[in-house]
């Protein structure tokens, strides 16, 4: 059953922004520090890795810091900033829907 057109799907069963491209000239890397920044994950270290091949998010225990993680977040070349925001929104621990939205509004300048 396919949720209606007005309800974004976000778990990791529909993964399908993992797949969204966009040929819109901006700093991936650049959108997804701004949206860590204003999502604020919580006891989380986070890296970018740019140029993969497909949007990932992996997140792992931080042996040692008891209750700490890291995240390791892959934007590829094409990456779209509804791909990037999702990615993030993964990452926090606030409401996605609340998320989504901020992010989404984000804006840079051209790179």
């Amino acid at each position: 059953m396919q949720p209606p057109k007005n309800v974004l799907d976000i778990s990791p069963e529909h993964d399908h922004a993992a797949e969204e491209v966009s040929d819109e000239r901006f700093d991936r890397a650049e959108f997804a520090v701004r949206a860590l920044d204003l999502v604020c994950p919580r006891r989380t270290t986070v890296a970018i890795c740019e140029g993969a091949t497909r949007m990932s998010v992996q997140v792992g225990r931080a042996w040692g810091r008891p209750g700490e993680r890291w995240a390791m977040l892959a934007i590829p070349r094409y990456a779209s900033r509804r791909a990037i925001a999702l990615a993030v929104a993964q990452l926090s621990d606030m409401r996605p829907a609340w998320v989504l939205d901020v992010l989404l509004g984000l804006t840079t300048t051209p790179g």
